[in-house]
């Protein structure tokens, strides 16, 4: 058999290539889902938009997050800051639905002293400490950037989340509904 050209070689070998790619990176979700690990990717929406202040939740996620605990690590007068506490999410990830619980180490930058100025940027860090219902035993990681720079602000996330018996929140039935809805009111606040 005679191959006209090199562009026909170049073709099948680009072809070869994507194809092995494809596998693999299939290979890799299967064995991630397998051992029940959700990639996460969204955003929350501003404070107030849940009842009580709440930040309704876009994305992988749906439902309401809320901020527990606050404490902050920083002299009042400074312009960077940090805090830790504890927060969570009541709502659906997929299939899954319950209560998923965080604790959080949080980090800005804000135009003067901060407890009264303006965050210029932010981001924080969330390791899965559980949940009830379809969350209970959940671990994993998730963070957020702050985008204060817009009226209101909002806050994309990222991240995974490991539900207990190796479930991936696609393959789960265990469905519940939601605590609590979701408003369309806006109104800003820190968030973590």
């Amino acid at each position: 058999m005679r191959i006209q050209g090199s562009g026909t070689v170049r073709s099948a070998g680009i072809s070869l290539a994507a194809a092995l790619l494809l596998a693999a990176t299939l290979a890799a979700t299967v064995a991630a889902g397998g051992r029940g690990a959700t990639t996460v990717r969204g955003t929350q929406l501003a404070a107030g938009t849940c009842d009580n202040g709440g930040y309704a939740m876009t994305g992988s996620f749906v439902g309401c997050w809320w901020i527990d605990t606050f404490e902050t690590k920083s002299d009042p007068d400074k312009a960077h800051y940090r805090a830790t506490g504890t927060e969570h999410f009541e709502g659906c990830l997929g299939a899954v639905c319950g209560t998923l619980t965080t604790t959080y180490s949080f980090t800005a930058k804000t135009d003067g002293p901060w407890p009264t100025s303006a965050e210029l940027h932010g981001r924080c860090h969330h390791p899965v400490t559980g949940g009830t219902d379809g969350f209970a035993g959940a671990t994993g990681e998730i963070s957020f950037h702050d985008v204060v720079d817009v009226s209101p602000p909002y806050y994309p996330y990222w991240g995974n989340v490991r539900l207990a018996g190796g479930a991936s929140a696609a393959a789960s039935s265990r469905v519940l509904a939601p605590a609590r809805t979701a408003r369309t009111a806006s109104a800003t606040a820190t968030t973590c």
